[in-house]
């Protein structure tokens, strides 16, 4: 209980990419990890998922912060339309690995939504 609710996350992450090292999954997936975090540990968590992302996983991440969403390969958007009496959910793509200077050899999605 004495824990932030970042400090909380960062354990809680810590112990998932050690439980991953002794037993790996091919990817992940992690909605709003970044919620309780500040934007030096955001910036943490995103490099350590694109460093081994290179080799031993892909993750889908679920985020609204831009720290996080600026060093994906690609970022899938969500969102409502109205369509007469229902709503719909439309999606939008982002293929950023065109742009490699802007992020050098990133292997990892993220969906915002």
């Amino acid at each position: 209980d004495n824990l932030s609710g970042g400090e909380k996350t960062v354990a809680a992450l810590a112990l998932l990419f050690a439980i991953h090292s002794y037993k790996p999954t091919p990817f992940f997936v992690l909605d709003e990890i970044d919620a309780a975090l500040d934007n030096t540990n955001i910036g943490k968590v995103a490099n350590y998922i694109k460093d081994q992302s290179v080799q031993n996983f892909q993750a889908i991440v679920i985020s609204l912060k831009e720290e996080l969403y600026t060093k994906a390969d690609s970022l899938i958007g969500v969102y409502p339309e109205q369509v007469k009496y229902c709503v719909i959910s439309k999606v939008l793509t982002f293929d950023l690995s065109q742009y490699p200077d802007a992020n050098p050899n990133p292997n990892y999605y993220i969906v915002l939504i």
